[in-house]
């Protein structure tokens, strides 16, 4: 990666007011880390009115159609999976209304589809000029693919903002879950990801760069990790769309979104990087002394573990076994929406939990230790839902 020159949601430096973002991001299903992709979209003014904006969490960035395009501009969603969708909502409180008025979008059609390309116009409704407004759908009203149309604003001739789109709703069915494994292009070189259940491992470009995490067969948690760099490594999450063929996201550098990261499905060739020579957790260790387990996953607010956890914590224990000289702290860290003293105390009961498990699994308890971090040490910004899904996370360390 070429750091820190290319702009996902650019760093806006212009004074706006500070935006708490809302804890709740599960709420939202408009999210990458609901699984939702962005498939096609109106042209935006520039990288600081990015249409990236639009499901970021905040209200104090947005979008911007490009020059004399006001009216008539389109957002095309590809949901994780079928929805029963009860709401939209259309967040306009931060628009530059006070220097161009009538700038505010006002007339908005919702579409949806459950199948690809079918779709059916749902509703119309007028957003409020520099407010925020939730719009309840028809009851049963559902979707596999949202498109949300602005077909006018409040008066001004050039241009339309939009500071944030929101969904809600419940999902009807299983998830669904696309084959990862394979290779893509991407702006950062040939990209190659292998899955094995719910790790996954990859390589990119041509100079011995790395991928560890975890999926759940749609949105993955990723570290990279590039030797050539002085500090090499950084957390990136992406998305894949149902039919496979195309990767979306986000990466991060020193906790810092530094850039998009996306790609398309190609030709394989595992030729083009060299993917890890041995298991992933073992050699992240023996690199820097550390390694993040995304895999590990705890129930909401809660430090039991989930079912899902216990392939990674397996992985642990084996990795654990293979070196019984290794003493190791097992470190819990959340994101920042709530109180220190509560992010605190439930990220070294999850870290304790973890130790527990692996304790009971025939690692030696004096060889364990666990220490809960809170919000410290962010890995991703706490501003955006993809940022604090990052920052939840539980990492292993070497003691020396």
């Amino acid at each position: 990666m070429n750091l820190p020159t290319f702009a996902f949601a650019a760093i806006v430096s212009l004074a706006l007011p500070v935006y708490a973002a809302p804890p709740q991001d599960a709420d939202n299903i408009l999210t990458l880390t609901a699984g939702t992709v962005l498939l096609t979209n109106s042209a935006e003014y520039n990288s600081t009115w990015s249409v990236w904006n639009l499901t970021d969490g905040r209200a104090d960035t947005g979008w911007s159609s490009v020059t004399d395009h006001a009216t008539n501009n389109v957002f095309e969603f590809e949901l994780a999976q079928r929805y029963r969708l009860r709401s939209i909502a259309i967040d306009e409180t931060q628009t530059e209304e006070s220097n161009y008025p009538g700038i505010s979008a006002r007339g908005i059609e919702i579409w949806t589809a459950l199948n690809p390309g079918e779709y059916a116009k749902v509703a119309a409704f007028e957003a409020p000029q520099g407010g925020r407004r939730e719009f309840t759908l028809a009851a049963n009203t559902e979707a596999r693919w949202l498109k949300i149309v602005q077909t006018s604003n409040w008066g001004h001739a050039q241009y339309t903002e939009i500071m944030e789109l929101e969904a809600h709703g419940d999902p009807v069915g299983p998830p669904q879950a696309s084959q990862i494994s394979g290779d893509y292009d991407t702006q950062y070189g040939h990209l190659r990801l292998v899955q094995n259940g719910s790790t996954v491992v990859g390589c990119y470009g041509d100079r011995g760069a790395t991928l560890t995490g975890s999926t759940d067969g749609r949105i993955l948690n990723l570290e990279w990790f590039e030797p050539y760099n002085a500090r090499n490594h950084g957390a990136a999450l992406m998305v894949l769309t149902a039919r496979g063929d195309r990767l979306l996201g986000a990466w991060y550098y020193e906790g810092e979104l530094y850039g998009d990261w996306s790609g398309t499905r190609t030709q394989a060739d595992p030729g083009a990087c060299k993917l890890p020579n041995e298991h992933h957790l073992s050699g992240d260790l023996k690199r820097s002394g550390r390694a993040i387990l995304y895999g590990v996953h705890f129930d909401s607010n809660s430090a039991k573990l989930s079912g899902d956890s216990e392939k990674t914590l397996a992985e642990v224990a084996d990795a654990l076994r293979a070196t019984p000289d290794v003493r190791v702290r097992i470190e819990g860290y959340t994101d920042a929406t709530n109180t220190d003293a509560y992010n605190l105390d439930l990220s070294q009961r999850r870290a304790q939990a973890v130790v527990d498990w692996l304790a009971q699994h025939g690692i030696e308890a004096a060889r364990l230790s666990a220490k809960g971090f809170g919000k410290e040490r962010p890995v991703a910004d706490n501003a955006t839902p993809q940022g604090r899904a990052l920052n939840r996370r539980v990492e292993i360390a070497e003691v020396k």
